[in-house]
């Protein structure tokens, strides 16, 4: 999403920096706001596409308490398997506890990185 340089100057973000985007059905807006996390881990995981997978994925990282700023899925081979895509503030759980909170969750870390 392209943010003209005066409204980014106007609440202070860079070029290049995140935005959370919100959406409002009821008045039919969007808002835009600066994703404030310095530094975000991206997390790549692996898991069966079917229903349910995603959701026990995603209330493993719950239960560890890790915050989602951003998320993308896409199944990779239909029907059987996913892939998704996690930038997230792990709030001091290690990538090696979310490896193996998701390994019993029935999903697979793929790879993992500080971006």
């Amino acid at each position: 999403m392209l943010i003209p340089l005066p409204l980014r100057e106007a609440v202070g973000m860079g070029s290049g920096e995140k935005v959370l985007i919100s959406v409002d059905s009821a008045s039919k807006t969007l808002l835009v706001q600066p994703a404030h996390e310095k530094k975000l881990l991206s997390l790549q995981i692996e898991l069966a596409d079917r229903p349910g997978a995603l959701a026990k994925a995603a209330l493993t990282l719950y239960d560890l308490g890790v915050d989602l700023v951003s998320t993308h899925s896409r199944s990779s081979r239909r029907g059987e398997a996913a892939h998704w895509q996690v930038e997230c503030n792990p709030k001091g759980v290690s990538a090696s506890e979310i490896k193996g909170a998701l390994s019993k969750a029935g999903a697979k870390l793929a790879s993992s990185r500080w971006i």
